[in-house]
């Protein structure tokens, strides 16, 4: 019986020993048996290959994500430190003379699990106060500390944040925050001091499962680590890595993912870091290559095993068909149960154009009838079968093309790739494996979402994602063209050959910044809409990014035709809008610029248009002008004059002048307007007719505005206690959310009663948005400020508003009060402004009255308050004073 096993063993070895003579002989058995077995494990290495570069993909993803969260903890945990600094800052220099310092930080309650000391250093780097440790807190000398050097040899108001250290009053590790503050004369007068707890953001991350083996650090621009967490525990807090690799590599692109080999297990990391915003700090997040690559490599291991027994059985199924004819039939039903669970499709056509190996998928890809799997015509029938069905395609037949006998060669083992597309849209890629004996395998993807993907991809570099316009790129390309074919053509006498249209959205800033960017957005989707209609499609119209579009007339015939299609836009942009609920009026500028007269090249081209946008936005916006070279000059000085106007915020050189408005009945001053002035260091006084604009234009009249509330308001606190504030609101404030907030803090800050404050708007600015305004204004009044209509009758709907809107009082313009010694129809709308204003119970001030007439006129027909030059001009805070005991002692005389 022994004898028998062993004799039967021989043959299968020397079955197996054959197969290479088999090959050599093209037998398609063993052909087709080596072809699979390479197309089995061809498909499991490359699912190998797809899973590592999917896991290395996900895995930087997820650093990046992480890197992302913890970037955003950082900027919390700073912001509320911050936040805590400018706060004792402020209480420092408000108080400093009227309460000592360890009043002041004892008072502070400051302390938080973030937050484990705050201390006040002096001008001497003495700390005079804090709240950690043995209070009164002893007396340190802390002038070597960073913290408190970096402050004293930089007059720049900045938040330093430290290196880890062990304080010397809390004894704690700690990272120091530190900002300067001013003494009563404006100098360098110290530093506070919070010290953030590291263990705050340790904490933080080892809450967060993301791997055994990751790991995620604070590390400053200087390298030194300031916290650090994770699975696998990262760094040592205060760990100097300025000198590694990783760290270089890191300074080189911040925001950067890359593999690194960790120092201490040799292994490899992928490591990715983060620049925070606005600070000096980046945030690494790592993970462990092994960790990353796991899953895929057990995969790999379960598929190989998976694939030698596939294998075997191949081998086995391969020696049992070579044997009998009887067992070939059960090696095809195996493979072709292999076949079947492809993604991919795949038939093998014999020389003779046979196909006996054809799977299922095939029929899906190609929409072959369900006969064609079960009994495979010839390889001719199904290329007739795919000319005829469905609309003709390009290349129809390309992939089933019949091919010629022909003798095999050496060189035919090459792959044929070809596309195609079906009649229901999808495509597919053929890949045609020619084999030495004349026959090839043949295989089909679907592979539309590949091509959809590169398609968008393609879309996205030439549009604007939110408008679908062309994109700068675009625009820029086709600029070039023009200026290209026309540069040597132009002999400077013809006429104009082509025109660019820069475009900006009006007080777009505002309406983002008050309604959000989804209104935002919303309306620049209008706006394009609107251009679309309003241009020829032989225009190119594009979006350059934010509000800024752009318009290349390839052809113009005259420059009034150019000049009535600019008009035409400026109309269509003009009428308002309805987005979301709310009613938006904005309008557009428009700066011109001809070519090749304007500019031989594109950045000639771009700077002419750009410049005459700028004068048009200088002139008040939502008009169009044409380039020419005196906008050069005029643009400087603009520019000069922001340049100017920012440095005067940050040295403090703005000032408020205080003018007096008289009660006409009893001659006294019941208030004061203040007004902004700019004294400028070479130029002199600025008027504000001057400033005010840039500043507009800039977003300088938001600092500038809450400045002048609290200013007006810390001065006017310290008046007699029945005279009132007034102060101007610039449209950009009344529309904030938190403007009533803002408003509440100036009160209590000041201590200035809410009744004394009085706020004037224009009317143009009720007729900006008349919701939102109505909503802020209600919460004033909430607070019990006063709310006043300035500039009443310039505009053409202040009375609807009078009954809607809960004003205190109305101011008439200047120019109806200088025309009363005329006697012109402005004495009418004078007239009739008291009478309404009876009606409603609003008090009535008259401004610029500059001679007695006007005063005695006014006081006739009941108004209850003026002012002008013929009281006070505008005066320095200084002459306040003495402006209220001079009206002061005419009252006493007056009642005497």
């Amino acid at each position: 019986m022994r004898g028998k096993i062993e004799y039967s063993r021989v043959p299968m070895k020397l079955q197996l020993a054959q197969i290479p003579k088999l090959l050599a002989e093209r037998r398609s058995t063993a052909v087709f048996g080596v072809v699979i077995i390479a197309m089995l494990w061809s498909g499991i290495c490359f699912k190998y290959i797809q899973d590592i570069r999917g896991d290395a993909r996900e895995a930087e993803r997820t650093n990046r994500n992480f890197a992302m969260v913890f970037e955003e903890n950082v900027l919390r945990s700073i912001g509320e430190i911050d936040k805590s600094l400018l706060y004792l800052r402020r209480i420092i220099e408000t108080r400093q003379g009227t309460t000592d310092l360890h009043t002041i930080v004892s008072s502070a309650d400051l302390l938080s699990e973030i937050i484990v000391q705050v201390a006040i250093i002096d001008a001497n780097g003495i700390m005079r106060a804090s709240n950690a440790g043995p209070q009164p807190a002893p007396i340190l000398d802390l002038s070597d500390r960073e913290h408190f050097r970096v402050h004293l040899d930089s007059p720049e108001d900045r938040l330093f944040i430290s290196k880890p250290l062990i304080g010397r009053a809390s004894r704690q590790w700690s990272v120091q925050l530190t900002r300067r503050f001013r003494n009563s004369e404006g100098k360098f007068g110290g530093v506070v001091v919070t010290s953030l707890n590291p263990a705050h953001l340790t904490e933080f991350y080892n809450r967060i499962d993301f791997g055994a083996s990751a790991s995620i650090a604070l590390i400053g621009q200087d390298g030194v680590v300031r916290s650090s967490g994770g699975g696998s525990g990262g760094f040592e807090l205060g760990q100097d890595l300025s000198k590694t690799t990783m760290f270089r590599r890191a300074q080189l692109a911040a925001n950067s993912t890359f593999e690194d080999i960790d120092p201490v297990t040799g292994k490899a990391r992928l490591v990715t870091f983060r620049q925070v915003r606005g600070h000096p700090l980046l945030v690494s997040v790592s993970l462990d290559h092994d960790e990353i690559f796991h899953g895929a490599r057990a995969e790999f291991k379960i598929n190989a095993l998976v694939g030698l027994i596939l294998t075997l059985i191949l081998l086995a199924a391969m020696e049992r068909i070579l044997a009998t004819e009887a067992k070939a039939r059960q090696k095809a039903e195996q493979l072709q149960l292999t076949l079947e669970n492809m993604s991919q499709g795949i038939m093998l056509v014999t020389n003779d154009q046979q196909i006996p190996v054809i799977n299922s998928r095939c029929a899906e890809l190609l929409d072959l009838p369900p006969d064609f799997i079960k009994n495979p015509p010839r390889y001719d029938r199904l290329t007739e079968y795919q000319g005829v069905a469905g609309e003709p395609l390009p290349a129809a037949t390309a992939d089933l093309e019949v091919p010629k006998p022909a003798e095999p060669e050496p060189s035919s083992s090459q792959v044929a790739v070809s596309e195609r597309m079906m009649p229901n849209g999808s495509v597919i890629e053929s890949r045609r494996s020619q084999l030495p004996d004349g026959s090839f395998v043949q295989t089909f993807t679907d592979i539309t979402e590949r091509r959809e993907s590169e398609a968008r991809v393609a879309r996205l570099a030439s549009e604007d994602p939110l408008t679908g316009l062309p994109n700068r790129r675009v625009f820029r390309a086709t600029l070039d063209d023009l200026c290209r074919r026309y540069r040597n053509q132009w002999t400077g006498t013809e006429r104009a050959a082509f025109a660019i249209l820069f475009m900006d959205v009006d007080r777009f800033k505002v309406i983002n910044d008050t309604l959000g960017h989804r209104v935002g957005d919303m309306l620049l989707q209008e706006v394009a809409k609107r251009l679309e209609t309003a241009l020829p499609s032989s225009d190119i119209l594009a979006r350059l990014g934010g509000d800024e579009f752009a318009v290349v007339v390839p052809a113009i015939t005259s420059l009034a035709k150019l000049e009535a299609m600019a008009r035409q836009i400026v109309e269509a942009i003009v009428r308002p809008y309805e987005i979301d609920g709310y009613q938006i009026r904005s309008s557009v500028s428009i700066g011109i610029a001809v070519g090749p007269r304007d500019g031989d090249d594109v950045d000639d081209l771009l700077m002419a248009a750009d410049l005459a946008l700028y004068a048009v936005k200088a002139d008040g916006r939502g008009a169009y002008k044409f380039y020419n070279r005196s906008m050069n000059s005029d643009l400087n000085e603009r520019r000069e004059l922001e340049i100017n106007l920012r440095d005067a915020i940050d040295r403090n050189e703005l000032e408020l002048h205080y003018q007096p408005v008289i009660d006409l009945r009893r001659n006294v001053i019941t208030g004061f307007e203040a007004l902004a002035r700019w004294c400028h260091p070479s130029k002199g006084m600025v008027p504000p007719a001057v400033f005010i604009p840039v500043a507009e234009d800039s977003g300088l009249i938001i600092p500038i505005g809450e400045w002048a509330l609290r200013e007006a308001c810390r001065q006017a606190s310290q008046w007699p206690n029945d005279l009132r504030i007034a102060v101007n609101l610039s449209p950009v404030q009344i529309l904030a959310p938190n403007l009533p907030e803002i408003v509440q803090r100036a009160l209590s800050e000041s201590g200035l009663a809410a009744h004394r404050l009085e706020i004037e708007i224009t009317e143009r600015i009720i007729m900006e948005d008349t919701e939102r305004t109505l909503s802020n204004l209600r919460k004033l009044k909430d607070l019990g400020v006063r709310i006043a209509m300035d500039d009443f009758g310039t505009g053409y709907s202040s009375l609807s508003y009078l009954r809607r809107f809960p004003f205190d009082k109305i101011k008439v313009d200047r120019t109806f009060v200088s025309d009363l010694t005329e006697g012109t129809e402005n004495v009418v709308i004078v007239q009739a402004v008291i009478s309404i204003a009876r009606s409603l119970g609003l008090t009535t001030t008259a401004e610029g009255v500059e001679i007695g007439f006007q005063r005695d006129y006014l006081t006739a027909l009941g108004y209850d308050e003026a002012q002008g030059y013929l009281f006070s001009p505008a005066v320095p805070i200084a002459k306040v004073p003495e402006l209220i005991a001079e009206w002061t002692t005419s009252e006493a005389s007056i009642a005497a």
